[in-house]
């Protein structure tokens, strides 16, 4: 099977986070030539692991069947299968994966999520390691982060000249929350990395708190969140507020707590970035205000979402990567207005959209272009243009 190579969106930033407060994990080598012994687990991890590296997938799903172990890739957004597998190797497999990702052998009933750095043609690579009890035993999945790839610059992130002109202002201001919304898959990382770079070398202090750090950048000092430990994101907010920052990123926002740390660090004049799950950009502040933050809160910090998704590069039939359409909104006079009235806010979300360019938009501008293909755009947003 023959599998496109990948743009670097999504994928890589700078080499991956072996940050000092991460564990030290063993290193292990990939070596995917034959050496004439006899086929072992080892040396069929290493031809996986291989493959998906050599294809730049984001992702490696193995999935128990009935005969056989399903071995797929993700690349390009599109899980694509490796070559069959007997069912023979899958609990060797699982078991050598685990013990590679410092993972309990015994436990099969529970989830389990690990770590674990391989080296593969002289550059290391992280893999977050994630198991899942299915019907047919466990399924485990593991997502390649630390891909060597040029980094990406705002200008390279495919934002139109509009939105690219918005993001660079949303940068300026000197306090206040940027948030970056989508899906599992979406570009956030790249995006908000690509953001901190731009921001790097203003002479500010950028520190971040991450769950976890996913990628290690040169002038930015950066906290992984452990929860084992006693470092928890209030206790690390603590602590940063002590260090004299500028500018923070605050990772993911995933509750009311991750939320309010936000809001706080915004009211004591900090620049944050941040991520958020939501469909779209008038989405994230639905989504914050039925976590449990008040309206008129975000109505006097939120300076602005960035919504995107990611969709294949199309160009007469051919892919070549990956490419992100977006939609830029801009906390205004006349949004904040409307915010710190949430109901009359709901009653004018037509008028506000129609304020900025849909990623919809943005998408069929592309497709103009040839950058893509209408079938793409309605493949990620649905039927709605």
């Amino acid at each position: 099977m023959a599998l496109g190579s990948s743009a670097p969106y999504g994928l890589a930033v700078e080499q991956s986070a072996a940050n000092g407060q991460r564990e030290k994990h063993q290193i292990h080598q990939i070596d995917t030539q034959p050496d004439g012994r006899e086929q072992t687990a080892a040396h069929l991890i290493n031809q996986i692991i291989g493959q998906a590296l050599q294809c730049k997938a984001s992702d490696i799903h193995l999935e128990p069947g009935k005969a056989e172990l399903l071995v797929k890739f993700r690349c390009d957004g599109q899980l694509k299968q490796w070559q069959p597998v007997s069912g023979q190797w899958q609990p060797l497999v699982l078991n050598r994966l685990k013990v590679m990702a410092e993972l309990d052998i015994t436990e099969k009933r529970l989830p389990q999520d690990g770590h674990m750095a391989v080296l593969w043609q002289g550059q290391q690579y992280d893999l977050r390691v994630s198991t899942l009890p299915v019907f047919q035993g466990e399924k485990m999945v593991l997502r390649i982060l630390g891909q060597q790839e040029q980094f990406l610059s705002l200008d390279e992130l495919g934002f139109s000249a509009e939105n690219l002109a918005k993001v660079k202002t949303l940068l300026q201001i000197p306090s206040g929350i940027v948030l970056v919304c989508g899906p599992t898959g979406s570009g956030k990382t790249t995006t908000l990395y690509s953001m901190l770079a731009a921001l790097r070398g203003t002479g500010k202090n950028i520190v971040t708190l991450e769950d976890p750090v996913e990628y290690e950048m040169t002038g930015i000092n950066q906290v992984q969140i452990n929860e084992k430990t006693g470092l928890t994101f209030a206790r690390g907010l603590r602590s940063v507020l002590r260090q004299d920052p500028d500018i923070i990123m605050v990772g993911e926002i995933r509750d009311l707590e991750s939320a309010e740390i936000a809001i706080r660090l915004a009211y004591t004049g900090h620049l944050v970035l941040a991520s958020l799950h939501t469909s779209d950009a008038l989405g994230a502040i639905k989504r914050l205000v039925e976590m449990g933050i008040a309206s008129h809160l975000l109505a006097s910090c939120l300076n602005g979402v960035i919504a995107q998704r990611l969709v294949r590069r199309i160009r007469d039939d051919t892919v070549q990567g990956r490419l992100a359409i977006q939609e830029v909104m801009l906390c205004d006079k006349t949004v904040r207005q409307l915010l710190s009235q949430y109901k009359v806010f709901l009653q004018q979300e037509e008028r506000i959209a129609a304020g900025f360019s849909s990623m919809a938009m943005d998408g069929k501008q592309k497709v103009e272009k040839g950058d893509t293909v209408m079938e793409e755009i309605t493949a990620v947003l649905g039927p709605q243009l």
